[in-house]
């Protein structure tokens, strides 16, 4: 009989398949009507004791890291904002080429940034608990926004450029990177442009 993954296999197999630094981020699932799913990924520190605590003698637990992952639907893409509007999304949805343009402020005071990853500090001490042998100082420092496409993309491009940015493509699905230390200075938006082939 087939059973279905479980619910710790597929918050594993995440795991496993981002690197340590790109654990936190946003994924769109688009599609040609402009509606879809959005799932946001992100770090924090649990002040809870789990399950597994309680159930636990004799140990002072000190570290407790959490990856929280939300998913909800949408209409219409052009609607769709982060943070306190700092992170908007401007489809042009007609013609052979349709596309996405994606804005997204940044500052040390961006809210979408604090609402995906604490800051630097806790980043490096919930390092411990994610990777007890002691080889990560850093967890989550890059956010990693998804878009995927209703067709094959053609271009993925970001501007302006800083350290460790990085646009990409691969099929149906459009990546960025933004290293949470070049987000929190102090310029101009991001700009992320995508486009794809329209679906015959």
């Amino acid at each position: 009989m087939r059973t279905s993954p479980t619910p710790l296999l597929l918050a594993l197999t995440f795991l496993f398949a981002c690197s340590n630094g790109e654990l936190a981020g946003v994924h769109i699932n688009l599609a040609a009507d402009g509606s879809g799913t959005i799932t946001s990924r992100q770090l924090m520190p649990i002040e809870k004791a789990t399950n597994a605590e309680n159930r636990t003698k004799n140990v002072n637990w000190t570290i407790r890291a959490g990856l929280i992952s939300s998913q909800g639907t949408f209409s219409e893409i052009g609607s769709v904002t982060l943070g306190d509007g700092e992170v908007t999304f401007s489809p042009q949805l007609d013609g052979d080429r349709p596309g996405l343009r994606v804005n997204i402020q940044r500052g040390p005071t961006a809210k979408w940034i604090e609402t995906l990853v604490p800051d630097q500090k806790m980043r490096k001490l919930l390092a411990k608990a994610y990777d007890p042998a002691g080889r990560t100082d850093e967890i989550a420092d890059v956010l990693r926004f998804e878009v995927a496409a209703p067709g094959n993309v053609i271009t993925s491009g970001v501007l302006p450029t800083g350290r460790g940015v990085q646009a990409d493509r691969d099929g149906k699905k459009a990546t960025l990177l933004l290293p949470v230390r070049t987000a929190i200075e102090d310029g101009d938006a991001f700009i992320w442009d995508i486009s794809w082939l329209r679906k015959n």
